[in-house]
């Protein structure tokens, strides 16, 4: 099965529509032809079921024949990471976060973080790509850049790992404890003190992410893994 992606797929529609780059790839290398049935969403829970109807040199003619809603699962998974000093290594976080089917993720600017912004377009176009990849039909949802302060405020009672030393506890008995299904991840060199003392004046759960020492992006890819597997 492939997956396609139309953001104005909704339940009235009769026809879907393609960006222009993909034609090659359904001609080409999936060699679909009219009669053949491929699968869209519109990212919102809606997949439709269509027929390749006619193509031409340029353009390829599709016909709604179902439409399924897909329920959301893990709702409230959220991670919050830090933008990362080499873009790649967040984009990539974006992108396997999406795949294992978190639902929320914000970047958090911190005391040692080495950037301050996120290319969202260039975020977007990687989450779409991903959940087409992973066959899901729910977008998850990327934030707008905040302060690692008004994350913690906004979302009390979640979780923070963190390399610091203190009494920590695993993902899954932290979820039996915490209010929040987030978890925050630091930027290189970790969170300052200061902010894990106020991460804990808001009721965090400090957990550990194994013995080893992770790079950021690493720790966030494992978190994620976590988060969903406990569901």
């Amino acid at each position: 099965m492939n997956l396609f992606f139309d953001p104005n797929l909704n339940l009235d529609s009769n026809e879907v529509f393609i960006d222009k780059s993909e034609i090659k790839h359904i001609e080409k290398v999936l060699r679909k032809k009219k009669g053949d049935f491929l699968n869209f969403t519109n990212g919102k829970g809606l997949e439709a079921i269509v027929e390749i109807c006619g193509t031409n040199k340029n353009d390829i003619f599709f016909k709604v024949k179902d439409l399924i809603h897909h329920t959301i699962k893990n709702q409230k998974s959220h991670i919050a990471l830090s933008p990362l000093k080499k873009t790649n290594f967040f984009e990539m976080v974006v992108s396997k976060a999406t795949e294992l089917g978190i639902k929320e993720i914000t970047p958090i600017i911190c005391k040692n973080s080495l950037k301050k912004s996120v290319n969202y377009d260039r975020c977007n176009k990687i989450i779409i790509s991903s959940l087409k990849q992973s066959l899901q039909y729910h977008l998850p949802k990327i934030n707008k850049v905040t302060s690692f302060k008004d994350f913690v405020l906004i979302h009390k009672n979640s979780m923070i790992a963190h390399c610091n030393e203190g009494e920590k506890t695993t993902i899954p008995k932290a979820l039996k404890k915490v209010k929040n299904k987030a978890i925050i991840i630091g930027p290189e060199g970790d969170f300052s003190l200061d902010e894990i003392n106020f991460a804990r004046e808001n009721n965090y759960n400090e957990v550990t992410l194994g013995s080893n020492r992770l790079r950021s992006e690493t720790a966030a890819i494992v978190a994620c893994s976590l988060l969903i597997a406990c569901e």
